[in-house]
Parts: structure tokens; C-alpha cells; sequence
């Protein structure tokens, strides 16, 4: 063995040893300098070693860091319940798995929606690379739209078969029997060659063309069970024959079916009754049966607090349209007043209109305009007043058996139910709750940026592109419920708590090795909550 020089120092009861060399200084003097620290002397067994130092930072070479912690976690939802691999079962393939495919795409809704274009770039600084097994530079705008294109062409049906399939894997996180809630929105699109883009009623005040969207979700835990598109000029009333149809296929014991005001028509009704379907619906009181069935008094006895204030109830068990049921009438304060003044307001802007009108009657053959002029004044208002046009002269009157019922009629509204084992607090509470659907498409638009859509070509790929926002809304509803909370206050707080959470390769001479950043306090909490990601963050 070479002889090496060696210098040791000691430092309390530790010898610390350097590699040493001779060299000469500008003045060709002979001096001494270590070159290269040994490591720590001890003495075994009677002889003394060299105990090496542990590799030092600036021997490690970083040569991959990621996002994370919230990647992870949600691409883990998707592979415990099974749901990519079912994806890959029911969607067609091209090249490229779906299930790891559309899985990926739905994260990103979440995290930070990509176009198509910059998504292989997003994708490389997570760590979805190393999850799915499929590299970035597979990830071009062109695979991902032809796997899109691929995975349309199962058509509408399909895609709620393959909804209904998402959900058995997940139903047994509802109790034994759900109450579904059904609603309809809309989502506004650039492009003018989708079948379904068409003007209608819009929610988002703009002329754009757009598509209605209709989904059914559990009550309890918003879990999404399927939804369906549907041309823009459609009306929500003329979806619910569809609804009946698409939830017979859902493998589920449904309690009640939630309706608002704007499905819960006669025939609607009918139709849900005659399928044995129980309802909870809101009655619009624009029927003669509704109005008389709340033209009754609210006594104060029953009383129920609601988050918007305090409401009166009376249950009656009656008919309606010929459906046995009850009938729950619910009465508040706050809203007398607004509902009443609101109607007085546009009365008495009415009245003076009429007023204006009449004062300008000059003969006889000008009636037949003025009644009509009459008539677009009163527009919104027309069962107020009485027109009576003798042929020499009209007048307008209030009607006042029509202002009096409407006087009845205020801070009220009408649920109807065939559900006759709940009590009628918790029918109040159940109806009152499909709020939840409200929450799901406001998550739809603000949070996984569902709108607008700038172009999109011809076929169904408008349907899958709202699958990806249904499956990632599928996604946050299984976060949430791990997370153990029960509205959403806290849940994007918490994923962007994980989303600091990165995974660094170090390279130390070749040998590799993998460190995830230190948790924080928030951090380890999030995930001790969630239940199930100890394993993932080496805990």
C-alpha cells in the first residue's frame, strides 16, 4: 500500500483525520495542507480505524424535482376504487391507456387546467410521469385529442354506462338507500359546429351558444351518479322523462328523487309516480291546485330554523294531480315582505303606465290600440287589473279577489312529497338541501374552469370533455369524503397544502435515490386525516 501523510485533529473526544500533502509556496518554502477529509478515528478491538464520512451534499446531483403531494393523492383515489382500470376496460384505446390518460387530464382540471397544447409540459413537473408510466413527450396535444376522439365514440349512452359503472365502484360510501337530486345547468361554448350548441335560456348572461348539462348526485355525499347533455334550447322540464329512464339503470335503492320548481311539472310528476319513483319536489304556484293549497293559514306551531331564517309549516296529507301525497306548506316572514313589495312595486309602476295611456284617449277608433298598448304595460302583471272595453271608452280596474289570493299566497311555497314515513321537518331539510347540486356546478365552473370552451371539432367530444370535469369533480368528492368534512370550506385550502409537497431524485455517483420534502405540521395533519396516504408520503 502507498504510504499516505495523515493529519489528525482532535476535537473533544473525537480525532478527525485529513489526507495531507507537501507543496512549495511562492518562495519555494516547503509547507503542508490537507487535501481531503478521511473521516473519523476510532479504535476496535485494540486497532485503530477509519470510519469514512457519509456522502456530503455537494457530492449529490438533483436531477428531477416534482409536484407532489395533491398529484399523488388524487391519482391514488382513482387507482384504490379501481376507477382507471375500469376506464380502461369500457373506453376504447388508442395507443395510449385511457384510464391512466383521463385520469391524468382530470387532475389537471383540478390543479391547474392546461390547454391540450402546454399539458406534456405541466405534465412533466409532476410526478404523473412516474404513476402512469407514460413519458411526456407521449402526452402531445395530438395523442391526448386522438385518445379523446377514441373514447367518444361510445356516444352519449355510452358515457352514461360508463358513469353508472364509476359509481357502482363507489356507492357503497352512500348508505343503503340515497336520496338523488337532480338538476340542470349550462356551459357556454366558442365553437359553432357542436350538434348540441344552440341559444337558449342562459345562466351566464351572455348570446353565446351553448349545451345544457343534467346530473344526478347522492344528497348526503354529493357523489356524482351521471349526467347527460343536451341541446341549449332545451327547456329542464322536457329532461325529466330521461331522468326516470337513465336512474332505473342506476343499481342503487333510491329513498326520493329531489325535484326543483322548474321539473316539477303535472306531467313530470305523473310520469315519477307511475315508476313508483317517491317524490320531493318544489310546486310552482302557477297551477289552480297549488294556489289553493296554500291559500291556507300557517299557524306558528310547527316552526323549523333554516340558515335563511326561521320558517312556519303546516302537513297536509291531500292529492295532488291526482297523486296521493302530502302536501307541506312553508311560511317566512322575510320573504312576505320581499315577494310583497317587489309585487307592489311593479303594480304601481303599472298603474301609472295605464294611467299615462288612458289619458291619451282621443276617439273611438283608436280602442283596439289602446287596449293593446294597455295590455304591454301591464305585461308580468295582467292578474292585477281588470280591462273592460265597452266600445266607447275602456277601463282599467284592480282586481282585487286576485290582489287579495296573492296577499295568501306570500312567503309561501309549496312541497310535495310521496314519502309519508319522513316527518316533515326532515322533508323541509331534504328538499332544501339539494343545494348540494348548486355547490357541485359552481365546483364545475369556478373551480375546475368547466367554461368557456373555445372550440371543440364535430361529434361527441363536447360529451367528453365534460366527462373530464365529471371525473374530476368524481375525484373531489372522494377527497372530501376522506378528508372526514362535510361542506367544501377547507378542501382546495387543504390540496394546496399538499400541492407543496414535492419528490426531488438525487443522484449520488450514480447511485439514485428518491427524498420527499419535510412535511410541515398542516401537512401531516392533512394526511392523517385523509386516512389512507401514510404510505405514500413514507410515513
Amino acid at each position: 500500500m502507498d504510504y499516505m501523510a495523515k493529519t489528525r485533529i482532535r476535537r473533544g473526544s473525537r480525532v478527525y483525520v485529513y489526507e495531507r500533502e507537501n507543496y512549495r509556496d511562492s518562495t519555494g518554502k516547503v509547507k503542508h495542507r490537507n487535501t481531503r477529509y478521511l473521516g473519523v478515528e476510532v479504535t476496535i478491538n485494540g486497532e485503530k480505524q477509519i470510519i469514512p464520512p457519509k456522502k456530503r451534499l455537494k457530492e449529490f446531483e438533483i436531477t428531477k424535482s416534482v409536484r407532489y403531494g395533491d398529484i399523488t393523492v388524487l391519482y391514488d383515489l382513482f387507482k384504490q376504487y379501481g376507477l382507471i382500470e375500469l376506464l380502461n376496460g369500457l373506453l376504447p384505446r388508442r395507443g395510449l391507456p385511457a384510464g391512466e390518460v383521463f385520469a391524468s387530464l382530470a387532475i389537471n382540471h383540478i390543479i391547474d387546467r392546461e390547454t391540450l397544447n402546454k399539458f406534456s409540459r405541466w405534465y412533466r413537473d409532476t410526478a404523473l410521469e412516474e404513476l402512469t408510466g407514460i413519458t411526456q413527450e407521449k402526452l402531445n396535444s395530438s395523442n391526448l385529442g386522438a385518445v379523446m376522439k377514441t373514447g367518444s365514440k361510445i356516444g352519449p349512452e355510452g358515457i352514461v354506462d360508463v358513469c353508472i359503472a364509476l359509481f357502482n365502484k363507489i356507492k357503497q360510501l352512500e348508505t343503503e338507500t340515497s336520496t338523488l337530486i337532480y338538476d340542470i345547468t349550462s356551459t357556454y361554448f366558442y365553437s359553432t359546429k357542436l350538434s348540441k350548441a344552440r341559444l337558449g335560456y342562459n345562466r351566464d348572461d351572455n348570446s353565446l351558444p351553448q349545451i345544457n348539462i343534467g346530473l344526478v348526485a347522492t344528497k348526503d355525499k354529493g357523489l356524482p351518479v351521471l349526467f347527460r347533455t343536451y341541446e341549449g334550447n332545451i327547456t329542464d322540464v322536457r329532461t325529466v322523462e330521461q331522468l326516470i329512464a337513465d336512474v332505473k339503470r342506476v343499481g342503487l335503492s333510491i329513498d326520493a328523487i329531489i325535484l326543483d320548481r322548474g321539473m316539477a311539472s303535472r306531467n313530470n310528476l305523473l310520469m315519477l309516480d307511475g315508476d313508483n319513483l317517491k317524490i320531493i319536489g318544489g310546486i310552482p304556484l302557477t297551477s289552480n291546485e297549488a294556489k289553493e293549497l296554500v291559500m291556507c293559514d300557517v299557524s306558528e306551531e310547527n316552526e323549523l330554523m333554516r340558515p335563511s331564517g326561521l320558517i312556519y309549516y303546516e302537513d297536509k296529507a291531500t292529492s295532488l294531480f291526482g297523486i296521493p301525497g302530502r302536501a307541506i306548506i312553508c311560511f317566512n316572514h322575510s320573504d312576505l315582505e320581499v315577494e310583497r313589495t317587489a309585487r307592489l312595486k311593479k303594480i304601481g309602476v303599472a298603474e301609472k303606465k295605464v294611467a299615462e295611456i288612458l289619458s291619451s284617449q282621443t276617439g273611438n277608433e283608436i280602442l283596439k290600440g289602446l287596449e293593446k298598448e294597455i295590455k304591454a304595460a301591464i305585461r308580468g302583471v295582467s292578474d292585477y287589473f281588470r280591462i273592460n272595453n265597452d266600445g266607447k271608452k275602456i277601463t282599467v280596474t284592480p282586481h282585487d279577489e286576485n290582489r287579495k289570493a296573492a296577499r295568501l299566497r306570500d312567503g309561501k311555497c309549496l312541497i310535495f312529497t310521496t314519502n309519508f314515513e319522513k316527518g316533515a321537518a326532515e322533508i323541509i331539510s331534504t328538499y332544501f338541501g339539494k343545494d348540494v347540486i348548486e355547490k357541485i356546478f359552481d365546483c364545475f365552473k369556478n373551480w375546475l374552469d368547466m367554461q368557456p370552451v373555445r372550440h371543440f371539432e364535430e361529434g361527441n367530444i363536447d360529451e367528453i370533455y365534460i366527462f373530464i370535469c365529471y371525473l374530476a369533480y368524481l375525484a373531489l368528492a372522494l377527497y372530501k369524503h376522506h378528508l372526514g368534512v362535510t361542506g367544501w370550506e377547507g378542501v382546495e385550502d387543504s390540496l394546496d397544502e399538499l400541492g407543496r409537497i414535492r419528490k426531488t431524485t438525487l443522484d449520488f455517483g450514480g447511485e439514485r435515490r428518491d427524498k420527499i420534502s419535510v412535511l410541515t405540521k398542516e401537512q401531516k395533519e392533512i394526511i392523517e386525516k385523509l386516512g389512507f396516504a401514510d404510505r405514500l408520503f413514507g410515513l
